[in-house]
């Protein structure tokens, strides 16, 4: 299994979520928290059921989108 820090990058460089105990992308979202700056989201593997949730933080805009 990855540890946070090579998950994140692995994350990264692929450009989609993938399970950190089996390497699958057959996931289904549970439960997501948008904050000011950042997604929290609970997943659940499909393919090994292994539960595990992600922080991310939101990097960009588009101008006149943002909020005052």
């Amino acid at each position: 299994m990855l540890n946070a820090d090579e998950w994140k990058a692995q994350v990264v460089a692929d450009g989609q979520t993938l399970c950190p105990a089996c390497w699958s992308g057959n996931l289904t979202m549970g439960a997501c928290a948008v904050g000011a700056l950042t997604v929290h989201q609970e997943y659940v593997c499909e393919d090994c059921q292994y539960e595990f949730s992600a922080l991310f933080g939101l990097v960009g805009g588009y101008p006149g989108q943002l909020a005052q």
